[in-house]
Order: C-alpha cells, then sequence, then structure tokens
C-alpha cells in the first residue's frame, strides 16, 4: 500500500479530532438515471443543478459500470461487493442467500446505526433479502399507484427526502404518514449509516408539474411496433406501458421526443429533492463527517438498438454506465481536489472501497476470487493511467433453452460483448460477438468485430470475459475453455 493511500484511509478515519472516529456514510441510489443525463456530464439540458455543486465539492467518475441493469442484482452488488454470479441475485424475485454478507451488517458490527429507506417494491426483504444488518428498514410504499405495467406502489422522492431527514433529526415525519416518525440515531458520538434509494426515473415517467419543464422543439416519430433493421443483433422493443395516452401522434407512431422530455423531468425532480436533503445536511454542519455516495443501479435505454424506454435486455452502455459521484467529508485534512475520474469502476467495487477506507474486514471472502469487486482507493487518490476490467451481464432464466444471455467486458474505451443461448442444461452455444470503441462510437452503433483495428486489445477482452465468467456455474462451457491448450498459452501470454 503507498504511503499517501495509507495517508487517505488514516485521514478518513481520524478526520481532525485526536480520537479516532469514523466518517457517517449516506449512500444514495437513483433508480433508473443514466449517466449521460447529468448536466455535470454535458448533457445539454440543465436537469440537475443540485448534483452539479454536489460533484463540483468532490468526484465525479465518468466510467462506472452497472453489473446487471437490474435492480436487485444491481444493488446486490453494491452492497457484497461481489458480481452476480458471486451473490446469485440474477433477477428480481430471487432474495440474496443468507450466507453472503451485507455492507450493513460490516458497519453495524462496527458501531454503526444502520438504516434505509427504499421506494421500490422489488428491494422488499421478501423479495431481496437485502435488509439483513439494517436495525432501522423502511419498506412501506405510500404511493399505491405507480409504476407500470401493473401500477406497482412505490415511495417518490419527497417521500423519500423527508424520511431520511425525519431520520437525521433533521426534520418532521413525512406527510405521507410513511416512513421513520423519530431519529435513527440517539448519540451524536455513534457514526451511522443511511441507504436511500429514489425510485421516480423509473417508468411510468410523469413529473410533477413543476418538473416537466423540458419541451423538445418537434416531435420525433417512432413506430408503437418498431422493425428490425438489416443486421441488427438484437430485437427491437418498445415499452407501451411507459408511456402516457398523450404520447401517442396516431397512425401507429408515438412522439419519443416527448417522453424524454418527461424521463429528464423527473431526473430534474429526483435532483430537486436531493438538493432539498444535501442543503439541511450543510446547515446542521453534517457535510464535515459525513461521507456521500450517490449512484445509480443502471441506466434507461431510450432509443440505443431500437431498444425504447425500458432496461434490462441488453449489456450496452445505455443501461449499463451509471452516474458516480463520491464527496469525501469535509474535515478530513489533505483530502484528494475536486475533479473528475476517467478509471473504470464497478458497482461491484463499492463496498470494498468503503471497507478498505474504513480498515475493517472484506466482505464475503469465501466467493470465488472471480466474482470480487476491487477497491478504488488508489482512483480517489489519483486518476487511473492504466485500465481496469469491469463486467456486465444478461443472464435471466438460464434454465430455458433458447433463452439468450449476454456477458461484457469494458477496458476504458474498449467493450465487448459475447451473446449466448442454452441449446441444453450444462451447454452454451455462441451466438455472437460485438467489439466497440466507446470514445468514438458511444452509441455502439458501429460493430468492428469482423475487421478489428490493430489497436483493440480483443485477445485481452476475451481473456478478461472468460476468466472472469468460468466460476458462473450457468456457463460450464466456458469453465472448460480454460482447459483448452491454445486458450491457456493465449492466457498465459497475456499474464493470467
Amino acid at each position: 500500500m503507498t504511503r499517501r493511500r495509507m495517508g487517505l484511509i488514516a485521514l478518513l478515519l481520524c478526520g481532525c479530532s485526536h480520537e479516532p472516529a469514523r466518517p457517517n456514510i449516506l449512500v444514495i441510489v437513483v433508480d433508473t438515471l443514466r449517466a449521460d443525463h447529468l448536466s455535470c456530464a454535458g448533457y445539454e439540458r440543465d436537469t440537475t443543478p443540485h448534483l452539479d455543486q454536489f460533484a463540483a465539492e468532490g468526484l465525479r467518475f465518468t466510467h462506472a459500470q452497472s453489473p446487471r441493469a437490474k435492480t436487485t442484482p444491481a444493488v446486490a452488488s453494491i452492497f457484497t461487493g461481489l458480481y452476480p454470479h458471486g451473490h446469485g441475485v440474477r433477477d428480481l424475485a430471487t432474495p440474496l442467500d443468507t450466507e453472503i454478507t451485507l455492507l450493513a451488517e460490516r458497519l453495524r458490527t462496527a458501531g454503526y446505526t444502520t438504516g434505509a429507506i427504499i421506494s421500490n417494491f422489488v428491494l422488499r426483504d421478501d423479495l431481496s433479502g437485502l435488509a439483513r444488518g439494517f436495525d432501522h428498514w423502511v419498506e412501506d410504499l405510500p404511493q399505491t399507484h405507480g409504476v407500470p405495467p401493473h401500477h406497482v406502489p412505490q415511495r417518490t422522492a419527497t417521500s423519500v427526502t423527508d424520511g431520511a431527514l425525519c431520520a437525521l433529526g433533521l426534520g418532521l415525519p413525512s406527510t405521507d404518514g410513511a416512513g421513520p416518525t423519530a431519529p435513527f440515531t440517539s448519540s451524536a458520538d455513534e457514526p451511522w449509516f443511511l441507504w436511500l434509494h429514489y425510485m421516480d426515473p423509473h417508468g411510468l415517467y410523469n413529473p410533477p408539474p413543476e418538473h416537466d419543464r423540458f419541451s423538445s422543439p418537434a416531435p420525433r416519430p417512432v413506430p408503437e411496433e418498431p422493425s428490425a433493421t438489416l443486421g441488427a443483433i438484437t430485437q427491437p422493443h418498445l415499452a407501451l406501458y411507459n408511456l402516457l395516452p398523450s404520447d401517442r401522434l396516431g397512425e401507429g407512431q408515438i412522439d419519443a421526443a416527448r417522453v424524454i422530455d418527461r424521463y429528464d423531468g423527473e431526473i430534474s425532480y429526483v435532483d430537486a429533492e436531493l438538493g432539498r436533503l444535501f442543503e439541511a445536511l450543510r446547515t446542521a454542519g453534517a457535510m464535515s463527517d459525513t461521507l456521500i455516495l450517490v449512484v445509480a443501479d443502471h441506466g434507461e435505454s431510450l432509443g440505443e438498438h431500437n431498444y425504447w424506454f425500458e432496461h434490462g435486455r441488453h449489456t450496452y452502455e445505455a443501461t449499463c454506465r451509471v452516474p458516480l459521484l463520491i464527496r469525501l467529508p469535509d474535515n478530513f485534512k489533505d483530502r484528494p481536489d475536486p475533479g473528475v475520474r476517467h478509471g473504470d469502476v464497478s458497482l461491484a467495487d463499492l463496498s470494498p472501497t468503503l471497507t478498505e477506507l474504513l480498515s475493517l474486514k472484506a466482505l464475503n471472502p469465501q466467493a470465488a476470487p472471480q466474482t470480487h469487486g476491487h477497491s478504488i482507493v488508489p482512483l480517489l487518490i489519483t486518476d487511473r493511467t492504466s485500465p481496469h476490467p469491469v463486467f456486465s451481464e444478461k443472464v435471466e432464466r438460464p434454465e430455458l433453452r433458447g433463452a439468450i444471455q449476454s456477458k461484457a467486458v469494458r477496458l476504458g474505451d474498449w467493450k465487448y460483448i459475447r451473446r449466448y443461448t442454452h441449446t441444453q442444461p450444462g451447454t452454451a452455444k455462441t451466438l455472437s460477438e460485438e467489439l466497440y470503441h466507446l470514445l468514438n462510437d458511444p452509441s455502439e452503433a458501429h460493430n468492428l468485430i469482423s475487421a478489428p483495428p490493430a489497436t483493440a486489445p480483443l485477445n485481452l477482452l476475451r481473456a478478461h470475459l472468460l476468466v472472469h465468467s468460468s466460476s458462473d456455474l450457468h456457463f460450464p462451457d466456458l469453465a472448460r475453455e480454460l482447459q483448452d491448450p491454445e486458450t491457456l498459452r493465449i492466457l498465459k501470454s497475456l499474464g493470467y
């Protein structure tokens, strides 16, 4: 460990006092928030003025990746430090195994008061198994008419922020009568960990009127039933259930521009509520000793690859690249200057980073090494110069013959995707490969696999993906590939 890295960890533990003190930790997960729709990331609309200010005070990461564009698997990766094939949550209805340790459990053992306020139905403890380790777990969902296609209940951003302020002793209970009714913490000397999950950018996009403030200059007609384009690898899909009746233009077309206007309005709404939370923390002086992390579980496809207003079917950047902002407490002397980090980060890296910063025991050392995330403490200090592979997948119902799955690896600006189908239990057939240079082709529109540029690290990308995926029990063929002599020769030449 470098001297500067040790120094940062010491500062995080000690702050300005003579007695060792750990910071409070606030983790904010915004459901379905695209990385490129934050105005601080260069988006043309002023969607996130409060997050922009927050980012200017801390670190903004441009290459953060979700391992799965579905809420429960992604959140499980955040709080276990494992990729999905390590923690075993591959869909929205498989609770986390009780043998897997959660960050909240480790923090509670270290003396933290732990609390969570969730807004997404699929995160209820009976469905997710994520409540372990939380002293206070709030999962009541007061808005009963919300998420399509079945009007699943949710908690809106105002209610989440109200609950957070009450939990921290900075406000009154929520006016909707749900959530915390008294502060979680009882001692100013007791550090706390609070997870807030904001739901609003998830469909149905229908922001409050004051945030429905974006208006495209002209309609963008799109067929309600889009047709496949010649040579397309994936099938077109438009999630009609995320539309309002006013989105229809007639003659089987919808106005995609108006739908995106409202999606941006939902982002504006969450940003305003986060601004209210941050202002209360500043006024109370809590920014001085609180580490705050803002991230999304996944993004949203807004037409890329002819996939509209949904997520979960693919491993493309629209749904798998996420925003990540980290603000270190004010009272840490010599903390890194605010800035932008371009190094690769996975959601599975966040818990290992926090446990290292707090000098806590690592989570889940019993899991296969290929399934672990890695601490990004060095990236907090200075931007990483060498790429670090991060992985995404779409693996769902692998027991079904013919179900299409995919696995992807990103290394800097290069992305490699391999798609499979299970022809029979225990056998996966490769359907296609894709290679993209994200710097030149951020929408992944031009597959370079048939004529890879000489600069493309294709063998390295394949090797990283093979080694990472080889411990996945749903893909025994990948483990067998590691026994192939030519594959072993290539892996050895690449440093494996």
